[in-house]
């Protein structure tokens, strides 16, 4: 525990900017205008967010914008369930990529992972990381931690970490919510076993959300409500 207290006292010292350095801030709504996309990139390049998550199919319409502003896009692959076939999820990173997308988070086929179709399931992950990274990539895998027993989890995570992922991610936001403290300290333990670091996404909506979320081992945080998150942590420590 001794660990956690001292991510407790360095979530609680972060400023505004170093808060904002940890969140991703979220857009997967499907009847989302354009236009959202083009305010997401200004309010993270105004809060100094790490990055923006849109879908694979937005990347090329706002890349533009998005290298004007200094603004880092991160994409999905399999987004939401993971059922797509390998091929399909190497063209969507492949194209988002080629569009100027820097990080992917994917969801896996937990289907073979539950039949236990191991191989299957490690080289469709080593396929999506080597391709993300002969683009310079980084690449998170969603876990969806709440639906999995402890059991399933630890394979899901190792196999994330054999297949060169950087980072486990808790849950896709829309199947189950990951970013409660409980459900983030359950990853960060197997995460930490294989060398990989945690996104926490998944419920996070204010600033009490996100610092409970870093204390129990997120190193990153993804959120729809990023804004939302800095101006919380604004009125509760008085600035301004």
């Amino acid at each position: 525990m001794e660990v956690l207290v001292d991510r407790f006292r360095w979530a609680l010292s972060l400023s505004p900017r170093e808060l904002a350095g940890v969140l991703e801030s979220t857009l997967l709504d499907p009847t989302a205008p354009l236009e959202s996309y083009f305010k997401l990139i200004e309010e993270a390049a105004r809060e100094g967010f790490h990055c923006i998550v849109i879908p694979s199919s937005v990347v090329k319409l706002v890349e533009r914008k998005a290298l004007d502003h200094g603004v880092k896009i991160c994409t999905v692959s399999g987004f939401p369930s993971g059922l797509s076939t390998l091929k399909s999820k190497i063209v969507e990173v492949e194209e988002a990529l080629s569009h100027g997308a820097l990080e992917v988070d994917v969801v896996p086929n937990f289907t073979l992972a539950k039949a236990e179709f191991i191989e299957d399931f490690l080289r469709e992950l080593s396929s999506i990381v080597d391709v993300s990274k002969s683009y310079g990539a980084t690449v998170k895998v969603i876990v969806e931690a709440p639906l999995h027993s402890d059991g399933e989890l630890e394979v899901i995570v190792e196999t994330s970490a054999k297949a060169g992922a950087s980072f486990v991610k808790t849950s896709t936001g829309v199947y189950s919510k990951g970013g409660d403290p409980l459900t983030v300290y359950r990853v960060y333990k197997l995460a930490l076993k294989h060398g990989l670091k945690v996104k926490a996404a998944g419920g996070i909506r204010g600033y009490v959300d996100a610092i409970m979320a870093i204390a129990f081992g997120a190193d990153r945080l993804g959120t729809s409500s990023a804004g939302q998150v800095i101006g919380s942590m604004l009125k509760f420590k008085g600035y301004g």
